[in-house]
């Protein structure tokens, strides 16, 4: 049996989002047999004879195959603006035209991809899996010394039990996140609190910048921070839908031929494991190919696969990463069908009630250990995400998920449902009429579709989700239950549409964080109110009493979270008391006067392209922004310290 159906992928006869259209003629003329090409696409066999012939082609919606677009763009920016002599922008052009061939021929190679020799199973719990804890454990080992220095004591006076919890939080934002949450930690870096993190959760731009920091391009050099900052100077040139820009990034390397594999490859695997791509899908190919290729591809290879971060923070040598997306649960959408429904008593009356219900988010994480949401208590190995599941266990052994994939998904912000939308667009509506009109007619109109009209209407995604496999699909046996657990496709995307910070898995009812330092690079912090409205969901939600601490000082505000025991009924209520310091990124008039972050144009969340001079420029603000408060944050972590000590001590008497 062929090795590729026997671990479930199946061979394409058809390019990626091509359609097969078949014609028959019969005539006596000089006829045309096309057939395909792997140089241009199509060549030209003339006859004189009367015959039927059947013509075959593969079309998308243009008329050409998905590749060959691709292709024929760079061909054409190639002629237009490369030089004949630049022989390695044609080996990017080429490497298209034998990528799904390569890819799939080392779909099966386990010296790539050793994993698929291993079965996966859920793990059925909210614990910290084993990893983690041991990482825990190490970690704080690690930072012992340093947090003794931070805090300005001898290293014999640190316990390792009494070494708070540290993690920092990243928001969205788009590349004006990505750059000015590293701007942040490069600050956070001079003053020694970076080196005492043990957790750095990101959101999606915030969840871009952690995927270059834990790749080889900066994880192995002295300062990953910096080489990070200096990776965006040299690459953040041209727009990742820019042509010229991707045949540069593609192609300013030791390996074209590997780089397109690797950038494009994870389209071609989805599609062979049965999956549908959607533009996001591509959205993620272009995004890796701007940040998370460097100069040596063919080096790279473990890069692409999220799991294998775990080599940077073995030892507790580095933070561990957490990324985040959530999924839209519309119980609307969840009925069974009719085999699986003739389990369930009185399905119809049962399934009429459940599809009342209003829609939520859950929140999924993504760490180098594993993938899961708390909400379902339901866990798989990062490097098993992809295959199908069915009763806790994989049904065929695939390779890991490219992290190009994940990457456009954890940004996935033009997914959301209609009602983000409509919410983004009210708040940068001026106030006055035009406001007050536009709201006035939207809510007449959903008035007309009722209540429960309207949850389905603005539950609906105008742009489509990419699909993963749903690793909790019939988790358990018959009868099924309704819900998540009897779709096979999750539909992730972007966590900004519930909470513009990762807050979710820092308050994992197991993971005791002590401090979150957030840093907000969001344009929500153009106005307060937003942030106070997510707060508000976010702590209702978790079960959490935020208490304000401190709140003079309008970049860092400290509160308290005090678990109080409730929930929303879906996800796990927080039950350990922690401390969040809220960082927006402000304007400074110390930096420039003229820079207000959430609105200037060169860092809109639609902007890709940045000049060296506008990243110093936003480290600037960054830096200045942590000066002014260095002092008080310090002073939350030695109050948490002594906390912690005087607890331990009192409870050893």
């Amino acid at each position: 049996m062929d090795e590729s159906i026997e671990r479930g992928l199946k061979k394409p006869e058809n390019d990626d989002v091509a359609k097969v259209q078949t014609t028959e003629t019969t005539k006596t003329t000089e006829t045309t047999k096309v057939v395909k090409d792997e140089d241009d696409g199509i060549t030209k066999d003339k006859t004189l004879v009367t015959e039927t012939t059947t013509t075959t082609t593969e079309k998308t919606e243009s008329g050409t195959t998905f590749y060959t677009q691709i292709k024929s763009k760079f061909e054409q920016v190639f002629h237009e603006f490369i030089p004949e002599s630049l022989q390695n922008n044609r080996k990017v052009v080429h490497a298209f035209d034998n990528l799904r061939e390569n890819v799939l021929k080392k779909t099966n190679d386990k010296s790539i991809n050793p994993e698929i020799e291993w079965d996966a199973e859920v793990r059925k719990s909210n614990e910290l899996c084993e990893d983690e804890k041991k990482f825990l454990k190490e970690r704080k080992e690690f930072i012992k010394e340093a947090f003794a220095k931070y805090v300005g004591v001898g290293i014999e006076e640190i316990h390792v039990d009494d070494i708070p919890v540290i993690a920092f939080a990243g928001s969205g934002g788009g590349f004006r996140a990505m750059i000015a949450t590293t701007a942040y930690v490069r600050a956070l870096q001079d003053s020694g609190l970076y080196d005492c993190g043990i957790y750095f959760s990101g959101l999606s731009g915030s969840c871009w910048n952690l995927a270059t920091q834990y790749s080889s391009i900066c994880a192995t050099k002295e300062n990953p921070v910096q080489a990070l900052l200096d990776f965006f100077k040299e690459n953040l040139t041209h727009n990742i839908a820019s042509p010229k820009g991707l045949l540069k990034a593609l192609s300013n390397n030791s390996s074209p031929e590997t780089a397109v594999e690797l950038v494009f490859g994870g389209l071609v695997e989805k599609k062979a494991e049965g999956l549908d791509l959607h533009v996001v899908d591509v959205y993620g190919s272009l995004l890796g190919a701007r940040i998370l290729v460097g100069h040596d591809p063919e080096s790279q290879r473990l890069d692409f696969k999220l799991s294998q971060q775990r080599r940077f923070i073995e030892g507790g040598k580095q933070m561990m990463p957490i990324y985040t997306a959530i999924h839209h649960n519309r119980p609307w959408k969840d009925s069974l069908d009719e085999k699986a429904s003739a389990f369930v008593e009185n399905y119809e009356q049962v399934w009429t009630e459940y599809s009342k219900k209003k829609d939520h988010m859950a929140w999924y994480e993504f760490t180098p250990f594993e993938v899961g949401c708390d909400e379902q208590a339901a866990w798989v190995p990062t490097w098993a995400l992809g295959r199908k599941f069915e009763f806790g266990k994989n049904v065929n052994r695939l390779p890991e998920i490219n992290l190009c994939q994940l990457i456009g998904i954890m940004g996935a912000a033009p997914s959301a449902p209609i009602y983000i939308d409509v919410r983004q667009f009210e708040h940068f509506l001026p106030e006055g009429w035009l406001k007050t009109e536009w709201k006035r007619l939207y809510e007449g109109a959903m008035e007309d579709l009722g209540e429960e009209g309207r949850w389905k209407f603005e539950g609906h995604h105008l742009v489509p989700t990419a699909e993963v496999y749903n690793h909790i699909y019939h988790l358990n046996p018959p009868p099924y239950e309704l819900g998540l657990v009897n779709n096979q496709i999750l539909e992730l995307i972007d966590a900004g549409a519930s909470n513009d910070l990762p807050l979710y898995p820092l308050v994992h009812p197991s993971r005791e964080v002590d401090i979150i330092i957030g840093f907000d690079c969001s344009s929500q912090i153009i106005n307060h109110d937003f942030f106070e409205q997510e707060q508000s969901v976010f702590t209702s939600r978790k079960g959490i009493t935020k208490v304000a601490r401190d709140v003079e000082n309008k970049y860092c505000e400290v509160y308290d979270y005090v678990p109080n025991g409730k929930s929303d009924g879906y996800t796990t209520p927080a039950v350990y008391h922690s401390t969040f310091c809220y960082l927006p990124y402000l304007p400074n008039d110390k930096v420039d006067k003229t820079f207000v972050p959430s609105t200037a144009k060169f860092a809109s969340f639609a902007n890709f392209t940045y000049t060296p001079d506008q990243i110093d420029l936003m480290v600037r603000l960054a830096k200045q922004n942590w000066l002014e408060v260095e002092e008080k944050v310090k002073g939350v972590v030695i109050d948490a310290w002594k906390k912690k000590r005087d607890k331990r001590l009192s409870n050893s008497k």
